[in-house]
């Protein structure tokens, strides 16, 4: 039942901290640890309410906004004291508390008020300040007015004095928070400044080629795009950006398209002291699209005084696209993909099959309509086709032109990871890694594979350092650490992380889909059964919901409840999937039906599921067939595949 009442809400957030979990995972939960230990009794003090954590940031709500920002500040310096860095953000507003979470616009206000504070500081909206102005030891000062995503009126922000907390501050967070000094790059998504707002996507898609150019150079760390494009419209200045980042460099410019006139400005800077090591102008038509880009790249090559290898040379140099008009096709279909609706899909391949008549045979073309046709068949989306031939076929298409092109060796991986086994997968998921290091979408996949499904955690560590490190801030990215902390049985940090994405990203049912299992794999069966029947609501109609409910009725021990779950739709999707006959053989083993327990558990081995420390002793859900004769036998064969499979 809702509760509907005004409140100061405050959100704080640990500065640096997902570059420090990039770096050294134990030292950033020891410091989420310790801010945890900070603040829970000084919330109780001031008489508020602990609300929930995401991530490293918590949420409180306080019955005044005096209360809110004394316990701020006194949080503010508790955690100097030890060394951590916070923003802080209070706003007072009318919020809804359901079910213990709070909504509403004070919740949203609260978190963007967060993220504009400076490190060790606290921002306060106009109707806190109406409240505490005029209290003792409270100082003040106003900071702008300004409109914030998703709220209706302008809000006016204030900075709670706090030069005490401005000093430098020593100890674990800082130090770790420096910027570092190896070679390592962001490219901002460059501003379009063109009349037609239209334009957008020729200067997102810019910034992309500029990102794809950097991330053929094995010595520099390139952000992905998908980290970079957060950034978007950002009021943050280039030290902060740097540091959420960890970069020592980033790259800025603008771009203006006016009918075949091209201009665009381009801008490196040393984050570290705030200087400017190049700035350049480039004016042309669109014909020297290419020419600009590539002197761009070459530009930060040459300041960062990097060396090229022949292969990276070329890389730079060479024009996969060289006709204009192809090219707005290609980049305004990629604006299209990144969306993954079957509307947008189509819009895809629409601007993929022009760009291509324009050109003729293409890698980037090649690819766009396998990845387009590879999430048909991924997806469901359409099932009119065998979308997976269809974009087995476009990976033919890429290999005869290029038989080590990294695209294509991505592609056909997805592809034989749903339609064959793991290690087909892997051998050309890790052939495109090596061809192309800095690829987040080649990692995100890579990952699993090695140390999931193939249970290979430690070769699999300096991957996940790898993909946090060039995509810290995509809500997917999550996902990466929790997987590895799942397979190596610390559930509850695996559950940190599933959360943190959930959080990041509300909408993604993968996020919840997962949440949802490690709730039960770490005993937290009231809140497991309340979040899935949430979840079945919101995922309905799709067999995700009726997949989780199998499971929640599998752990009630109700077979009835959990047959009729698992409908054919369910049923099929899991046979032909990659992981989740693991999923279907973990329900039947809590059913306590051991045949149908274990062949769906070969049914996964023959697709080259062969974790064997999951299987023999890590899963609590197998627990029931482990005596068997039947298990035994098959974990001899998965132990043999598990050691003898070298990475």
């Amino acid at each position: 039942m809702e509760d509907r009442r005004l409140a100061a809400i405050m959100f704080t957030d640990i500065v640096g901290y997902t570059a420090l979990m990039g770096r050294d995972e134990d030292k950033a939960f020891q410091i989420l640890r310790k801010n945890r230990e900070i603040q829970r009794p000084l919330i109780k003090k001031y008489h508020g309410e602990w609300l929930k954590e995401m991530g490293d940031g918590i949420l409180a709500s306080f019955n005044s906004s005096s209360d809110a920002v004394r316990c701020a500040d006194e949080i503010q310096q508790a955690a100097k004291k030890e060394g951590i860095a916070l923003r802080i953000g209070i706003h007072e507003g009318e919020v809804v508390f359901e079910g213990g979470d709070v909504l509403g616009d004070g919740v949203n206000v609260a978190s963007r008020l967060e993220e504009m504070a400076e490190k060790g500081c606290i921002n306060v909206s106009g109707a806190v300040y109406k409240d505490i102005k005029n209290k003792a030891g409270i100082k003040t000062e106003f900071l702008e007015e300004k409109t914030l995503k998703n709220v209706d009126e302008p809000i006016k922000i204030y900075r709670v004095s706090c030069e005490e907390f401005l000093e430098v501050i020593s100890g674990t967070i800082t130090s770790d928070s420096t910027l570092p000094d190896k070679k390592s790059i962001i490219v901002l998504p460059f501003v379009n400044i063109s009349p037609d707002p239209d334009q957008e996507y020729f200067s997102d898609g810019l910034t992309e080629e500029i990102i794809t150019d950097l991330s053929f150079i094995h010595d520099l760390l390139v952000i992905s795009r998908n980290s970079a494009m957060t950034f978007k419209g950002t009021k943050l200045t280039t030290l902060e950006i740097a540091e959420k980042v960890n970069v020592h460099y980033v790259l800025e410019g603008s771009v203006r398209k006016a009918g075949n006139n091209l201009r665009i400005i381009a801008q490196l800077i040393d984050a570290k002291n705030d200087t400017h090591l190049w700035a350049e102008k480039y004016s042309g038509t669109l014909d020297d699209v290419f020419d600009i880009q590539e002197k761009v790249s070459r530009s930060i090559v040459d300041a960062l005084k990097l060396k090229l290898s022949p292969d990276e040379d070329k890389k730079i140099e060479e024009k996969t696209i060289d006709n204009v008009h192809a090219y707005e096709c290609y980049m305004r279909a990629r604006q299209e993909v990144l969306k993954y609706t079957d509307d947008s899909l189509q819009r895809a391949l629409k601007y993929l099959t022009n760009g291509l008549n324009i050109i003729g045979e293409n890698i980037l073309f090649y690819s766009g309509i396998g990845y387009v046709y590879y999430q048909y068949f991924d997806t469901g989306l359409r099932t009119d086709k065998d979308y997976g031939a269809k974009a087995e076929e476009y990976a033919d298409k890429i290999f005869k032109l290029d038989p080590d092109s990294s695209h294509g060796h991505r592609l056909i991986g997805l592809v034989k990871l749903k339609r064959e086994n793991t290690l087909e997968a892997y051998k050309h998921l890790k052939q495109a890694y090596i061809s192309n290091p800095n690829d987040w979408d080649t990692l995100f996949w890579l990952i699993p594979i090695l140390g999931a499904y193939l249970g290979k955690i430690l070769a699999a560590r300096p991957l996940v350092k790898k993909a946090l490190e060039i995509d810290p801030l995509t809500p997917s990215s999550q996902a990466i650490p929790a997987i590895l902390y799942w397979m190596e049985g610390r559930f509850d940090l695996a559950l940190e992380y599933y959360d943190k994405w959930r959080q990041m990203e509300p909408d993604s049912l993968v996020a919840k889909w997962y949440f949802a299992q490690l709730l039960l794999w770490n005993h937290r069966v009231d809140e497991a059964n309340k979040f899935i029947d949430e979840f079945a609501i919101d995922a309905s109609g799709y067999p995700l919901s009726q997949l989780i409910l199998f499971l929640k009725f599998a752990y009630q021990k109700k077979k009835k409840e959990a047959y009729a779950s698992f409908n054919e739709e369910a049923k099929n999707l899991a046979w032909n999937d990659f992981h989740l006959p693991w999923y279907v053989a973990e329900c039947f083993s809590l059913l306590d039906e051991r045949e149908e327990a274990m062949r769906w558990l070969e049914h996964a081995v023959d697709r080259k599921f062969i974790n064997y420390p999951l299987f023999a002793k890590l899963d609590p859900f197998l627990e029931n067939i482990r005596g068997e004769n039947r298990f035994k036998k098959l974990m001899k064969r998965v132990k043999h595949e598990w050691e003898s499979f070298e990475v």
